[in-house]
């Protein structure tokens, strides 16, 4: 029994060591390791005095399950938003070069409708007011 305590023991001090001393991004992960870690520790100690030492040991390995699957649980999520970031990058580039080329044909036939009713309803002055050489008038 007291081998279990001080490995559990130094397992809490080694997560906890971790945390704290150690620089990673992602510390939402770290915490659940060590969290996970240090409730194993405490609820091993708790069981230790009244229950038998496979009870114990079940604990730990029962709480460190729980622990691994809150883990991958928030890898998997990141992952996930990994993947839709990167669809929506490529959504944006594909939209990016798509768009450009339709506008400019929807602009330029506006701009023409625009330039033929100002030209007709504007009065004309000077040298517009002769047409053209060879057409008519």
């Amino acid at each position: 029994m007291v081998k279990l305590l001080i490995w559990v023991i130094i397992a809490a001090a080694v997560m906890a060591g971790v945390v704290f001393l150690k620089k990673i991004e992602n510390k939402k992960k770290t915490y659940i390791i060590a969290v996970g870690s240090l409730l194993a520790a405490a609820v091993a100690l708790w069981m230790q005095g009244s229950f038998a030492w496979h009870m114990s040991l079940l604990a730990i390995l029962g709480l460190s399950l729980v622990t691994a699957l809150l883990f991958m649980k928030i890898e998997e999520r990141e992952q996930q938003e990994k993947v839709k970031l990167k669809e929506e990058r490529l959504k944006r580039k594909k939209q990016s070069v798509a768009i450009p080329q339709e506008p400019k044909a929807i602009r330029e036939e506006p701009v023409k409708k625009q330039e033929a009713t100002i030209e007709k309803s504007e009065k004309v002055f000077g040298m517009e007011s002769i047409g053209p050489v060879g057409k008519g008038n």
